[in-house]
């Protein structure tokens, strides 16, 4: 590496001030907000899967009120559910205009590409705030969960205003190129300004971007990503983020092309004179190509306060990983702003195809978001890895034919399935959490997020226990969960969990019981038991807690009583039906882990009163009703709960226990009657009828679904029996609210059951299907799902819908993998999976079984298939992996090898079972 000297730069700065939110245009802004309202009243925003409906909202008739039984879907719309399809492409700036798909590191920041290939967001100075852009505004017809008109990001604000390319951190960076032919020369950004037909295809990880106009006989397209690697958080981890450019000479003779970046210094966000810092550029290179970096020199007098403590100190490079590629420092625009530049030229002959890759790189390591003094000395991750911006970006030079071929497989796989696109989309994308400021990564190794971004602190349990991509994807994040945070800073003697760790005192029984079935995932996701040997006193004790909740009158009998605190936010008393079927589930996991340890004498316990439970929550089902009821405890009459209500979550532990691999909980018939209850009396084929016919503006709920919009919501009384003064709490607006993690949850639970009733597969894709028309580009950013806040974690339930329509199960110890899929294409199935220590494909089709390794390595022991076979089943099966002996267990075909199989990266275990 070649540094050069520092280019001092004069202190004209176009970056805005971080603290004075975004200059949104007011007369836009109540334009927007204003037709957004008019749809909620007139319901005629958009065309809508269902209907036509009566128009009376007020009809108390289960086929035309508000939630119609009978929910009128269009046949054409229900074929789409399952047809292969192609990927969602973007195109014209009306659904592009809105996109930002993150493409920075796990707990870097947050950085987006926008629908036109432009870098975005640029939330990476550490600015404490809520919603990826924060915004508030205010409207007569709105109102928050508290009731006044405040809309906040927790509150949609971005769902119903949703940003376009424009944010407090912006500042001035880009990417351009030059084409000379024929003595003439031509140079365009690439972007929305240069080019005016653009196609944008994000398939998580990475987005592709297409420049259609025929510039000067050329084809250009860019690749934007960040490493994601399941299995590796560190290698996922980077603060920087990949453009790839591919051009191609389409004309019959030579082209010269030169393609450029630039960025003029972020650092000190514009207020580096008031700290008497000078901005400083150099330039770097290397073997592989030439960047430079962003800094500043300078100190404070008030030692406490120097400016390398700021949140907005620290470095940023731009680097072109091409052996030709050349740096301009200190060039100045029109405003007089330093602009730093490196470019790549070369010439194409006729039908010669070349990339240009280009490194964006930043470090701004102090981490605000932990408040708490203990904390504030705690630096983002890559500190503990990278001095500086420049550090990082040689270091992705360096590795980055295997970043690139890696991250790119990892998404190749995912699509690459007999799955429908959509379904691939909508299951992945919520995972990019954790490359925004909802998630963080410490400089100890810990891992800590907040629900959405800047709300709602402390990796909050009662939240993040929807989640089920991170586990899957990244277990060793989950891991560093349990160990450090839930059994150890959370943890009191009495065994009890604060839901938000340190940063709370309360504990939660839905988050309590998560937390355990948590455990039980996290080993199985394991090579072996190391981990639930560690912590399984804790694991222990958290479940002792819970039996002692459920005897608060006296000897447990498989329900928790009493005061329980959950998720919507309140404290619910009496029998509850989501938290006895998540307690259940919770125990019959720890019958398994006490099994496991060989701690009979617990698992004696739990089997005793998991038996009570799953006889004693039959009585919560009210069989004239058709779902489960709360039963109200006598001493709490007043206190907000569900009653008679038909609630999201009642059956949520066979949710939980589908994902284990545990087994029927309880009544399989009366869990699936409630799952069509659901269906019955909670999905709306168009949220704007619900929502006019709540005349109390706080109890309409926060605004994640508008006129026009289908979702499942929350809570429906529809037998009657809801307490006419629960109004008067905050939280009753959540009843009314579709939100995307619970629908997610029922969605998936629903495709579980689809085995025993077929239907329950089509109303489970149906309810993930309309979170997907939500979230379409010409709305709103398809990447951000929001509920208290932005790229919200709960979200993340949806990987358990693609777990589901794989019928998936995978204990790591056990060296066992099961396939059981839901949804073929015609006799034709293949998914991508992950397992303790790697990742590849399932396939199957006419007999013939493909298991394909493509990351590290899968031992095997058995192997679980439920697949239509024609012909006579063999009983011993020969590969070259070794021998297995071939069985049936109702309508499953075990494998179990005579001897375990290791199948390697590049390997591919291959039989016939006829």
């Amino acid at each position: 590496m070649v540094p050069c000297k520092p280019v001092i730069e004069q202190q004209n700065r176009s970056c805005c001030q971080p603290n004075n939110g975004v200059d949104l245009q007011r007369r836009t802004l109540l334009k927007r907000v204003s037709a957004g309202v008019a749809a909620m009243s007139t319901g005629v925003s958009m065309p809508i899967m269902a209907g036509p409906f009566n128009s009376d909202n007020e009809s108390k008739n289960d086929s035309e009120g508000p939630i119609p039984v009978d929910k009128k879907l269009d046949q054409q719309w229900l074929k789409t559910l399952v047809v292969r399809g192609k990927p969602t492409t973007y195109r014209g700036w009306q659904q592009l205009q809105y996109i930002g798909m993150p493409v920075s590191g796990i707990g870097t920041g947050t950085v987006y590409v926008g629908g036109d290939g432009k870098l975005w967001v640029w939330d990476i100075f550490n600015e404490n705030h809520e919603g990826v852009v924060p915004q508030t505004f205010q409207h007569s017809e709105l109102r928050n969960e508290h009731g006044d008109s405040d809309i906040k990001a927790r509150n949609g604000a971005n769902y119903i205003n949703p940003p376009a390319q424009t944010s407090p951190w912006h500042f001035n960076q880009g990417f351009a190129i030059t084409i000379a032919q024929h003595g003439e020369q031509l140079r365009r950004t690439l972007d929305n300004n240069g080019f005016s037909d653009i196609n944008f295809t994000g398939q998580m990880p990475i987005a592709e971007v297409q420049y259609n106009d025929r510039y000067a006989n050329t084809s250009v397209s860019l690749e934007a990503m960040t490493p994601f690697i399941p299995l590796d958080s560190n290698r996922s981890s980077y603060p920087a983020t990949i453009m790839r450019y591919k051009i191609t000479n389409e004309s019959d003779a030579p082209i010269d092309i030169a393609f450029e970046a630039w960025s003029e210094n972020p650092v000190l966000q514009g207020r580096a004179n008031h700290y008497r810092a000078e901005l400083v550029a150099t330039e770097f290179s290397d073997k592989n190509g030439a960047g430079f970096i962003c800094g500043c020199n300078g100190q404070n007098t008030a030692a406490q306060h120097t400016i390398s403590t700021r949140a907005d100190y620290g470095s940023f490079a731009l680097y072109c990983l091409n052996r030709n590629a050349q740096v301009r420092l200190d060039k100045r625009n029109e405003n007089g702003i330093a602009i730093h530049q490196v470019e790549s030229k070369l010439t194409l002959a006729p039908g010669q195809t070349e990339h240009v890759t280009f490194i964006v790189a930043w470090h701004f390591a102090n981490q605000k978001a932990l408040w708490k003094k203990q904390h504030r000395q705690h630096k983002r991750w890559y500190a503990s890895k990278y001095s500086d911006a420049m550090a990082v970006a040689l270091d992705v030079a360096q590795s980055f034919d295997q970043l690139y071929r890696l991250t790119k497989l990892w998404r190749d796989n995912w699509f690459a399935s007999s799955l429908p696109h959509w379904l691939l989309e909508r299951t992945i994308i919520p995972t990019n959490a954790l490359q925004t400021n909802t998630s963080y990564r410490l400089d100890n190794g810990r891992f800590w997020a907040w629900e959405g971004i800047g709300c709602c602190a402390g990796t909050c349990a009662h939240v993040w226990h929807y989640a089920q991509a991170v586990g899957r994807l990244f277990p060793d994040l989950e891991r560093d969960l349990r160990e450090r945070t839930d059994y150890g800073i959370g943890q009191k003697s009495n065994g009890a969990i604060s839901f938000r760790g340190e940063y709370g005192e309360k504990d939660a029984t839905d988050g309590q019981a998560g937390i355990i079935l948590r455990t039980y995932r996290e080993h199985q996701m394991s090579r072996d038991s190391a981990f639930l040997n560690r912590v399984w006193p804790n694991a222990k004790k958290a479940m002792q807690y819970l039996i002692l909740v459920d005897a608060r009158n006296g000897m447990p009998d498989g329900i928790p009583q009493g005061e329980q605190h959950n998720t919507l936010d309140a404290e619910w008393y009496g029998k509850i039906p989501v938290h006895g079927s998540l307690y259940i589930a919770a125990l019959r996991a720890c019958i398994e882990m006490a099994s496991i340890v060989g701690d009979d004498e617990f698992k004696t316990l739990c089997t005793g009163i998991y038996t009570l439970g799953k006889r004693n929550i039959i009585k919560l089902f009210n069989v004239e009703y058709g779902f489960f009821t709360q039963q109200i405890d006598p001493n709490h009459t007043n206190a907000i709960g569900i009653g008679d209500g038909c609630y999201i979550d009642q059956v949520m532990g066979q949710w939980w226990a589908s994902q284990l691999n545990l087994g029927r909980l309880y009544d399989g018939e009366i869990i699936r009657a409630s799952l069509n209850s659901l269906w019955d009396y909670n999905f709306c084929p168009d949220v704007g009828r619900l929502r006019d016919s709540i005349e109390n503006p706080k109890a309409k709920g926060r605004t994640y679904a508008l006129a026009g919009e289908a979702g499942l919501v929350m809570c429906t009384w529809p037998k009657g029996g809801r307490a006419d003064d629960w109004q008067q709490y905050w939280q009753y607006g959540y009843f009314n609210e579709c939100m995307t993690g619970f629908e997610y949850q029922v969605g998936g639970h629903m495709i579980w059951e689809s085995e025993y009733d077929p239907e329950l597969l089509t109303k489970g894709l149906a309810i993930t299907r309309a979170v997907h028309d939500r979230y379409q580009g010409d709305k709103r950013n398809p990447f951000n799902e929001i509920e208290c806040s932005d790229h919200y974690a709960r979200a993340m339930a949806s990987y358990g819908v693609f777990l589901a329509v794989c019928g998936f199960e995978y204990d790591g110890p056990k060296k066992h993998i099961g396939f059981k899929p839901r949804l073929d294409n015609k006799g034709y199935f293949k998914a991508a999976f992950t397992s303790a220590d790697g990742w590849g494909n399932f396939e199957c089709k006419d007999n013939l079984v493909r298991l394909s390794i493509l990351y590290g390595e899968l031992e095997l022991a058995t192997l679980s298939l439920r697949i239509k076979i024609k012909g006579l089943l063999k009983r011993h099966i020969e590969t070259d992996f070794g021998d297995a002996v071939v069985s049936t267990k109702g309508a499953d075909i075990n494998v179990l090898f005579t001897q375990n199989i290791i199948v390697k990266s590049g390997q591919v275990l291959t039989f016939s079972l006829v």
